[in-house]
């Protein structure tokens, strides 16, 4: 299933990944979710394209994740809390 939409919730993403064998988001350009909910899809077989979407995480990161999520985006990285 190719993910048209330019910005998308994790959570969002997440549970269509329930039901879906494989989520092309190569067009998705911010996703915004938890720490959690961005290394889920990054760890998750289900996603392809990702590595270069915008991330806005909402929820306060440390810094073993926020250096594990930056390892595997050539995007943005905004923290919305910290």
């Amino acid at each position: 299933m190719k993910i048209d939409s330019t910005n998308e919730i994790a959570s969002v993403l997440l549970e269509l990944s329930q039901t879906h064998d494989n989520l092309d988001i190569t067009d998705v350009t911010t996703i915004i979710g938890t720490s959690c909910e961005i290394i889920d899809i990054i760890t998750s077989d289900k996603f392809s394209g990702f590595n270069a979407q915008n991330i806005m995480i909402n929820d306060v990161v440390d810094s073993n994740k926020l250096s594990f999520i930056q390892e595997n985006t050539t995007a943005t990285i905004v923290q919305t809390q910290e």
